[in-house]
């Protein structure tokens, strides 16, 4: 049983910090003056590629609204840069304009290396060193487990604003999007991997859409206690 009652007080705090601290909502990013040609692609993985994605912030994860999200002008760069015996070694940079989303304001001038490798069609993330992966795009969960890389068959999930159709859950769910469109771009089929088990411990959920051939599309991560949270979209 969850002590909601005694961390309501928190709860709101947090929700009101998160929304002082966020940007202005934008419905679609400034298009990128030179198109990004070697994006990362877990099916052919080489060093130099390189993916930006845009941050996001999205509120009310456990309703029906999907609409209350909007865009930063913050990115996330993911650079791979090296290849030895643990995989390929990824950097991750945050490229940000003043005042940040508190979610990221703790390591907002960090620079994060990791490792990424395919094994057995599942994408597995490694740290470059201890323990634990840093990552803010790569969930405790997800580093812990991999995302699966061959198709999922079933069930169809469809995509709304910054969340899925799913109804809300505290449990681990996959399944396939097809058709999904992205700042223009529109991706035949992606895999979906709804995390969301952590939050019945008051951890936070994550959200993964994702294939072979793109890479991730896009990330999110999301608060029990607020029911707000963050995320990275696929700049093409």
């Amino acid at each position: 049983m969850k002590l909601r009652h005694l961390f309501f007080a928190t709860a709101i705090l947090s929700t009101l910090l998160f929304s002082a601290c966020r940007h202005d909502p934008r419905v679609y990013p400034e298009p990128d003056p030179v198109p990004n040609l070697n994006p990362i692609k877990f099916e052919n993985l080489t060093v130099g590629q390189k993916s930006h994605y845009l941050g996001l912030w999205g509120e009310d994860y456990h309703t029906n609204n999907t609409n209350n999200f909007g865009y930063t002008d913050d990115t996330l760069q993911l650079r791979i840069v090296g290849l030895d015996a643990k995989g390929f070694k990824v950097e991750e940079t945050f490229i940000y304009t003043g005042n940040v989303l508190s979610w990221l304001t703790f390591d907002k001038d960090s620079v994060y290396h990791y490792y990424l490798k395919i094994l057995d069609d599942t994408l597995r993330i490694n740290p470059s060193h201890g323990t634990y992966v840093n990552s803010r795009i790569f969930g405790y969960h997800t580093a812990k487990n991999g995302l699966p890389l061959a198709d999922i068959a079933s069930p169809k999930i469809e995509i709304s604003g910054w969340k899925t159709n799913l109804p809300y859950c505290e449990c681990l769910r996959v399944g396939y999007t097809e058709n999904y469109t992205l700042f223009g771009q529109t991706y035949p089929r992606l895999n979906v991997v709804v995390e969301n088990s952590p939050m019945s411990f008051d951890g936070n959920g994550e959200t993964y859409v994702f294939s072979k051939a793109n890479g991730i599309v896009r990330f999110s991560t999301y608060s029990w206690w607020t029911q707000g949270g963050i995320g990275w979209d696929l700049i093409p």
